[in-house]
């Protein structure tokens, strides 16, 4: 999930790029593509959007259900219906509810793009298609697509591979869609970034996500970050839930006293399959004791916190959880909330696009900070960061995500040395960017 995160009241970042997105989603470019390093106000960008262009027919989709929950958008797979297997060839006719919604569609937002195959991307052309009749790319709605390709990839398991590279896609990443080739993209970057402030810090990170200097790059990190001073209640991130589940199970019995267990809830329509435990933004079972650290999940709507705030559990009271956030005085007393898994529909009445919620998960937004993955991690800015990469980065941008979370190289320890290994870019990225830019 990629969410810009700044202080309570931290100003937008100001970015030339944004302005011009701006201007080509006014001028109806039929395809926009937004990309940007870690950092730079990338889902900022998509918010402001909402806020200032309201009456605009348009849906936020994300390809994963925690990137949806997130945004506070829906699935791609949820909102066009299409099951859970490869896309190649799908030749299912929309139906009349689908049909109905996106007729009067005008645009769709895509974040976390760099997780849809290109497979479900033509697919949706497909579909648009069919159900506007109309042969122009996407059905004539115009597509916002939002994300850095240099971070997670999408998934792709088993034969999918192959299967892609017999359906004639040079890679799996939606900038090699069969649908882009045909429609007019208009391609902007932000650069100004806003997680890091140092510039040395800065340009080892370009490096890491460029896979370019590398050697150099992973030498001066290792100077300043491998076996540095134990930081004062760091986060680790993880390569694995596995791993993270250890750190975390050690670091609570290290603490006096039985565990409070918080049962997450999950209320609405919520599909058969259920959610899986691993695409919650918060614990479903999320066991605490005073003096666990834990690590904020969501936002708060009074600007208390923000996702990736880090803090203590000081006591529990009733159906509340006092924390002291690092660096603050006074506690906050912190409720359940939610996280809304929205549908978007037509409302014909107001000729606008509603998001109906589908189903909610009901949790405390919290989760157990001694370690988390780097999944779960990214969008998150963090002052105290451990990492763990275990044998290895096993995805590309794996290790620029993990590093890139923290905002100095001061708040930055390594737990073994990185070596070149450790930074994977797939070389296809850049190749398939060049014709956009």
């Amino acid at each position: 999930m990629v969410i810009f995160i700044g202080k309570p009241g931290a100003t937008p970042p100001v970015d030339p790029a944004a302005g011009a997105a701006r201007d080509a989603l006014k001028d109806k470019t039929p395809v926009v593509l937004l990309t940007g390093r870690a950092g730079t106000g990338k889902s900022w960008f998509i918010r402001e959007l909402l806020r200032k262009d309201p009456l605009t027919p348009q849906v936020v989709l994300a390809p994963t259900g925690l990137a949806a929950m997130n945004i506070g958008g829906q699935t791609v797979h949820s909102f066009f219906g299409f099951p859970p297997r490869p896309l190649l060839g799908l030749d299912e006719k929309p139906n009349w509810f689908f049909t109905k919604n996106v007729r009067a569609l005008r645009r769709i937002i895509v974040d976390e793009i760099s997780m849809l195959r290109a497979d479900v991307l033509d697919a949706m052309d497909k579909k648009l298609r069919q159900a506007r009749k109309s042969i122009q790319p996407f059905g004539g709605v115009q597509m916002l697509l939002v994300g850095d390709f240099y971070q997670l990839p999408p998934v792709v398991r088993g034969d999918e591979a192959r299967l892609l590279e017999d359906a004639g896609y040079s890679s799996a990443y939606a900038f090699a869609a069969h649908a882009l080739r045909d429609a007019t993209v208009s391609a902007f970057e932000l650069t100004e970034i806003r997680r890091q402030t140092d510039p040395v810090f800065i340009s080892l990170l370009q490096s890491l996500r460029d896979r370019r200097g590398v050697e150099e790059a992973v030498a001066e990190l290792n100077v300043h970050c491998h076996e540095a001073p134990r930081l004062p209640s760091p986060v680790l991130l993880t390569a694995t839930n596995a791993v993270a589940d250890q750190y975390n199970a050690r670091g609570l019995a290290a603490l006096p006293g039985a565990a409070q267990v918080f049962e997450g809830a999950l209320q609405g329509d919520v599909p058969k399959s259920g959610a899986p435990s691993d695409r919650l933004p918060a614990p479903m079972q999320l066991a605490l004791k005073v003096g666990a650290r834990v690590i904020f999940t969501q936002n708060d709507a009074e600007a208390r916190w923000v996702n990736g705030s880090l803090g203590t559990v000081r006591a529990f009271e009733g159906e509340a959880v006092r924390v002291r956030i690092d660096g603050q005085d006074d506690d906050v007393l912190v409720a359940r909330s939610s996280w809304p898994q929205q549908r978007w529909t037509f409302d014909e009445k107001t000729q606008t696009m509603k998001a109906e919620e589908q189903f909610r998960y009901l949790q405390f937004p919290l989760a157990p900070a001694w370690a988390i993955t780097i999944h779960k991690a990214q969008g998150m800015t963090l002052d105290a960061v451990e990492v763990d990469l275990g044998r290895g980065a096993f995805a590309p941008g794996q290790t620029y995500v993990a590093l890139s979370r923290a905002t100095s190289m001061a708040g930055l320890r390594l737990t073994r040395p990185l070596t070149p290994r450790d930074v994977q870019v797939d070389p296809t990225i850049a190749e398939g960017l060049q014709r956009f830019t």
